[in-house]
């Protein structure tokens, strides 16, 4: 292990202030002279450039047993780095034999396989050009603290040894300065901030600034005069204008970022952190190779370091019941010696392991269990007390000296407990879980979890890779729990040990399951890639925030032609509450989830229904993307001066499109670049994938890494706490795209004559109406080949083919995919979206039925039988249930948790805050972003669902409590089978309800409700038959005054009697006309009422919630509900309900709709018109029945779009 110090002054400003412009400013970057302090470098040769190295020296350093041992005062003072042995990216390591000196890249292909054997003491590998000495350097992660060692940064990797091998290095680079850009005003401003009207001259911009940095006691700096581009988002900004540069060290004060002169109007890259200057300035892209010049080497020999080792463990902990905090019990973990981050997964998982446990007052360890672990191969060490299991886990980490190490949740809650715990147990080597030897640790957070600065300080040189992080990034499964991601991603069953068991019983595979999840999704490989894309740091890539990435990415690209880049600003993060209880608080405190400040993708109305003909699936290619790349939308190229600039304006800023003949822009040149190079790596990999799989496995993790990032670069424009936050341009970009897939529509559905049925976004639906799949396919590439020739660059593709799709809503369908195989036969594939069937908050029970009725429609059976079987399915499926004879597991019901159980303003109406509450009191670990489950039983009791609900275990060890059939049946089953059976012919959600041995009339007018919701426009009536129309209205009842027998009102004329309808069809006597106008005012005013009465239902079946008050809160133009938070609050009796029951009175008495032939008598005609005209005035005065074209135009005369 080696540590090396020095210093990254920069050359060429003027010191001391002294000098305003410096003429040797570019010679002295880029020449060495040998003569003045300047004795190091570091050199990357993939882009021919050097950055100079102040006062480089190789600090002497003892052995390995004797760092956390002893150390001097210079060493506290300096906080020396502690480095042991590290290891990464092995075969990449390797290949630099086979390249020429003058050839270091920072991207490797490695194609050797031979293993670095370990060496227990190494020499450097030192190597001369032109008489100088150098040493190669390998740096994966990097550290820096802001707030006690500043304009200082640890860059910890590899370096080669005479023994071929490589042995960890940390480079400690320091006295980084500080890049500031100060803008000069056009005129002065006098005290009062008037304008003086006097030229400003660089000169007295520097005067002012001197005055400045006498102020904050920064008595030297160095300055130049330089050019500048700016294409964000301040106004008063130049495109181009004269900065003055300056440069001071950055362990002196900070200038504050919006600090305003007389001279000068803004400053730029006050708040850049060390790091960040570090990585732009010397263009530095993620792992790579460095080269040291002129280093000098310790003349004792130090520990060797092996090839790269990987550390997975898994920890147990209870909650204390008299302080409450977590303490350990057990902690195993496996090892790995050589870890490639370029090849397949290793045969062996792991190569060792050792599991710690310590005893416990009330649980004594058994006799011989030493030696009954000793039989079973296990390393097994028994602590006596948890300060003795830490001391002892820390020694084995600096034993192994791991550079990566696994878990799951170990951001979320193990090494912060770890942290929390050593900190309580006063262990006073707590810095072995990192590199740095440190003595005072930082300070932690008041609550255990999460993986803040704090817990990154503590583990530096270490990356940190959490499999439950990774997991989140890269696949969606109903739960991130180990339980779930074991079974999802490696087949595998998980037996998970109760809070309660835990003294005595430890299951330690957790730690081999968290590595196998990684290695199987390959996340430390795509992580690098990533990385070496973006340019940022590795150990910050695999704690996720893509955010920060792009960020990087843009940096890079915007630093290198010269543009002064936006600081970036530190803002609170506001937490999210998905609940609307508290809604006097949330808008005074505006603490709800904002809607999009811009429109985003088109989606396109459905045609709901069920389709047995094949349908067509085109998808355009990386839509957002390629309409920056085609339509040349940049920072550099859109004009936004004429817009205001407001933050809180939540109307959409429209720009024009850059001219054709303007240069391509910085966005489109790296998105250019991203999509040129996953292009080759997907050639490469077509050409290699039956031939090397350990590269064919290497280029496929690359293009990957290159898809991820180009698709995600949008998202910076359009993410309001990015440095590069433009809302216009991320709403010209989406404006775009909702006109290109309107054009596409309108092409397919004009031009070609077919039937779209559904698009979303960067896809459209196409129903080929032919049972023929070669016929389907010619016609997709018909209608591919039409859209793209309206393009340059942008493409659409036949992403699939179905056989047969259900269409529910929008963004909610089933589809059978048809898949060619290599040996040309066709398969089939379900594909879901959006069903209740592949949410995590429905019981598995209800996704078997679901999957079993769903299975049935996509069939190529008549619809007779297919509603037979489901008829018969749910039928058996009811009774299964209440006798009993279904597994406890399949009633489980999972819920994510938003935010701490406590935090939830009513918690005894949500079940699974019920459910947290009893495990915190239990003492298991709760934490936000958990899946909660639970069970709905019937105690016995008459209380809620939600003071019903139960913990599993807890249903395991009761005798007195049963599941609660009833709710599974209406709540669970029948909503989820209901969904699906809508768009079906015979069958409805009463039938379903029969079926499944529950009341069907209580679900009629659930199905009505849900019909009546599906279309609010009035227009939409125009096409229905009367029949329909008014289907679901109330009839109109008369009771006759001789006979007394109440009949429906059959109208002006009487089909069945022959005669009008005002004549009582069972003894033929007349009916009173006062009367019945009577009675037709009285219901109108009835319905009125319940129209005003404003009570809303969730739309969701499997929810009973009403209320009357709207919450302030309205998510676009719904309503979430409360209890649920699944569903929507709907009208029980809407505007259009109303409105269309008055309709009804008013056909009823349309004496003008009997069909020619028909006599009827004079007088009769006249009680009709009478009764006619009464309805008729009540509808005169329903606003429904009006349309307001001042409204419905309203755009069209606000002025000329600008596109």
């Amino acid at each position: 292990m080696c540590i090396c110090h020095c210093n990254a002054d920069g050359t060429g400003y003027a010191d001391h202030g002294r000098e305003v412009f410096d003429d040797d400013f570019d010679q002295e970057d880029t020449e060495m002279d040998s003569a003045n302090k300047y004795s190091g470098e570091v050199v990357t040769e993939r882009l021919a450039w050097v950055v100079n190295i102040e006062k480089y020296m190789i600090t002497v350093m003892k052995p390995i047993q004797s760092m956390f041992l002893a150390s001097s005062k210079k060493t506290q003072n300096n906080k020396n780095v502690k480095l042991e042995n590290d290891d990464l990216l092995d075969d990449i390591l390797q290949e630099i034999e086979l390249l020429p000196d003058s050839s270091i890249k920072q991207e490797i292909d490695s194609h050797t396989e031979n293993y670095i054997p370990a060496v227990k003491h190494w020499q450097y590998n030192i190597k001369f050009v032109a008489g100088e000495k150098y040493i190669d350097f390998f740096w994966f992660d990097a550290y820096e603290d802001p707030s006690l060692q500043k304009g200082i940064i640890y860059l910890f990797g590899k370096v080669k040894t005479k023994e071929n091998a490589y042995a960890s290095c940390c480079l400690i680079v320091k006295n980084i300065e500080r890049d500031i850009y100060i803008l000069p005003r056009k005129t002065r401003l006098d005290t009062d901030g008037s304008d003086s009207g006097i030229e400003v001259t660089m000169k007295d911009v520097y005067e002012e600034f001197s005055e400045i940095c006498n102020k904050n006691k920064i008595m030297t700096f160095r300055s130049r005069v330089t050019k500048k581009r700016y294409a964000f988002e301040l106004k008063d900004v130049p495109v181009e204008s004269e900065y003055l540069h300056v440069k001071y060290s950055a362990a002196l004060p900070q200038i504050k970022s919006d600090m305003q002169g007389q001279t000068f109007s803004h400053v730029f890259g006050t708040n850049t952190s060390s790091l960040e200057s570090f990585l732009l300035h010397n263009k530095i892209m993620g792992p790579n190779w460095l080269r040291i010049r002129n280093p000098q080497f310790p003349s004792q020999k130090v520990s060797y370091c092996r090839s790269e080792t990987i550390l997975s463990f898994s920890m147990k902990t209870i909650i204390n019941p008299k302080t409450h905090e977590n303490e350990i019990v057990a902690i195993a973990a496996v090892t790995h010696q050589s870890f490639y981050f370029d090849k397949p997964p290793p045969k062996s998982l792991f190569e060792g392991h050792f599991v710690v446990i310590r005893n416990l007052v009330d649980h004594n360890i058994p006799m011989g269990f030493r030696d009954f672990m000793k039989q079973k191969n296990i390393n097994l060490e028994i602590s006596s007390t948890e300060r003795a299991l830490l001391s002892f886990w820390l020694a084995k980490v600096q034993q192994i000296d791991p550079d990566i190490i696994v878990g799951h949740n170990i951001c979320g809650f193990d090494i912060d407990v770890i942290l929390h715990r050593m900190n309580t147990c006063k262990v006073s080597l707590w810095s072995r879980i990192g590199r740095i030897k440190r003595h005072a640790m930082p300070k932690l957070s008041s609550t255990v979890g999460g993986f803040g600065f704090a817990d990154r300080s503590a583990c530096c040189g270490r990356l940190i890779c959490d499999a439950k992080t990774s997991a989140k990034e890269l696949i969606r499964v109903k739960s991130y729990d180990l339980t779930e991601l074991t079974s999802y991603v490696l087949k595998a069953k998980r037996f998970d040990i109760n809070q309660d068991e835990i003294a005595d019983k430890f299951n330690s595979m957790d730690a081999t399951f968290a590595l196998r999840i990684v290695y199987e999704l390959n996340a430390l490989p795509l992580a690098l890639q990533i990385t070496n894309i973006v340019g940022n740091v590795l150990s910050r890539t695999l704690l996720g925030g893509r955010s920060e990435r792009n960020e990087f990415l843009l940096l890079h690209a915007f630093s290198e032609k010269d543009f002064v880049c936006p600081d970036k600003s530190f803002k609170k993060k506001q937490q999210f509450n998905e609940e609307f209880e508290d809604h006097d608080d949330a808008a005074k405190s505006n603490n709800r989830r904002k809607k999009p400040a811009y429109s985003g993708g088109l989606v396109l109305e459905p045609k709901k229904g069920f389709y047995d003909k094949y349908i067509l699936l085109l998808d355009f290619n990386s839509l957002y993307p390629t309409i920056i790349q085609e339509f040349n939308i940049c920072l550099t190229t859109v004009d936004r001066h004429h817009l205001a600039a407001d933050e809180n304006n939540d109307n959409e800023l429209e720009c024009e499109y850059p001219s054709p003949d303007l240069e391509p822009g910085v966005l489109p040149l790296i998105l250019k670049g991203l999509v040129e190079r996953r292009r080759e790596y997907g050639h490469l990999y077509l050409r290699l994938i039956f031939l090397i799989h350990r590269l064919v496995l290497q280029y496929d993790i690359r293009q990957k890494a290159l898809k991820l990032t180009a698709n995600s670069l949008y998202g910076c424009l359009g993410f309001s706490n990015s440095r590069f936050y433009a809302k216009p341009l991320a709403a010209l970009v989406t404006s775009k795209g909702r006109e290109i897939l309107t054009k596409a529509k309108e092409l397919v559905e004009n031009q070609m004559l077919l039937e779209v049925i559904y698009g979303d976004t960067d896809s459209i639906m196409i129903n080929t109406n032919s049972t023929n799949l070669d016929e389907a396919y010619n016609l997709g590439h018909k209608v591919k080949a039409e859209i793209n020739k309206s393009h340059r660059l942008l493409e659409i593709d036949i992403d699939g083919v179905f056989k047969s799709m259900l269409l529910l809503k929008k963004k909610k369908y089933a589809a059978l995919a048809i898949q060619k195989n290599e040996d040309g036969t066709l398969s089939e594939v379900k594909e879901l979206k959006g069903l209740d069937i592949v949410r995590r908050d429905w019981c598995q029970l209800a996704k078997d039925v679901g999957n079993y009725a769903l299975s049935q429609i996509l069939s190529s059976d008549s619809r007779e039988n297919i509603v037979d079987k489901i008829h018969s399915y749910l039928t058996e499926v009811g009774d299964d249930v209440r006798s009993g004879r279904i597994d406890i597991d399949k009633y489980v019901i999972l819920k994510t948790l938003s935010k701490s159980p406590n935090d939830y303003p009513d918690k005894k109406s949500l079940p699974h805050i019920h459910v947290a509450l009893w495990m915190q009191t239990e003492n298991r670990r709760v934490q936000i972003g958990d899946a909660v489950p639970y069970v709905i039983c019937d105690d016995g009791s008459q209380l809620n669902v939600a003071q019903r609900a139960f913990h599993p275990d807890q249903f395991r060890r009761s005798d007195s409590l049963k599941i609660d059939f009833k709710y599974y049946l209406a709540y669970q089953i029948h909503p989820v089978v209901s969904r699906l059976c809508d768009p079906i012919e015979g069958t409805d959600s009463a039938r379903i309800a029969d079926c499944l041995g529950l009341d069907g009339s209580q679900y009629k007018h659930k199905s009505y409700s849900a019909e009546q919701n599906e279309s609010d426009a009035m227009l939409g009536d125009m096409h229905m038959s009367l029949e329909e129309q008014f289907k679901n209205v109330e009839p109109l009842k008369i009771s006759c005054p001789k006979c007394k027998v109440t009949e429906d009102f059959a109208g002006a004329y009487n089909k069945t009697t022959k005669q009008s309808g005002l004549v009582c069809p069972h003894c033929n006597s007349n009916y009173n006309v006062v009367t019945i106008q009577n009675k037709v005012v009285s219901e109108i005013r009835k319905f009125i009422k319940t129209y005003y009465q404003n009570w809303m239902q969730c739309d969701d079946p499997s929810c009973d919630y009403k209320m009357r008050q709207a919450p302030y809160f309205i998510s676009g133009r719904t309503i979430r509900c409360p209890a649920c938070e699944r569903g929507h609050l709907t009208l029980t009796y809407s505007e259009k309900s109303l409105y269309n029951q008055i309709l009804y009175y008013q056909h009823l008495f349309d004496i003008d709709q009997i069909e020619k032939g028909i006599r009827i008598d004079q007088n009769i005609k006249a009680d009709f018109k009478n009764l006619y005209g009464t309805v008729n005035k009540i509808i005169s005065r329903n606003g429904y029945s009006e349309i307001n074209l001042s409204k419905l135009f309203q755009r069209l005369f606000t002025g000329p779009a600008k596109r």
